[in-house]
């Protein structure tokens, strides 16, 4: 005969809904930051000469894409699998988006935020967030 007790509903409780590891966590801040901060530059510099039809393409786009971003890792942070997906193509993005740049306007201001794309692209890819979104997800 088995009963439950309640501490035994209590360590399945906790075991399912353990916190997520740091590097889940350094990933979401930096995206945050990154799509946060990207965003409201490419606003105000975009701006600066007045906005035009490419300009107004261009924000929304780059905007969008932040948003993706943005709404990834908070989803990652909730242990979604999809959340982590999302946040790689962003990451992504930024990464090509950087070296876009680099090259056909040589704009050496986005180094930085090429550099911060590619620690949150390899903060994805560590075991111990791949560990915790696969403790995440239902059998």
């Amino acid at each position: 005969m088995t009963t439950h007790t309640a501490s035994g509903s209590l360590s399945r409780t906790a075991s399912t809904t353990r916190r997520p590891p740091a590097t889940v966590i350094i990933a979401t801040v930096l995206t945050l930051l990154l799509a946060s901060v990207g965003t409201y530059g490419a606003i105000y510099f975009s701006g600066l000469d007045g906005y035009d039809p490419v300009d107004a393409t261009f924000l929304s786009m780059y905007g969008y894409l932040s948003f993706i971003g943005i709404v990834s890792a908070i989803a990652q942070l909730r242990g979604s699998t999809i959340g982590q997906a999302g946040t790689i193509a962003w990451a992504g993005f930024m990464v090509t988006f950087t070296v876009v740049k680099l090259v056909t306007i040589q704009e050496t201001e986005a180094i930085g935020f090429g550099v911060i794309a590619l620690v949150v692209l390899c903060l994805e890819l560590t075991g111990p967030t791949r560990r915790f979104l696969r403790s995440r997800t239902p059998a």
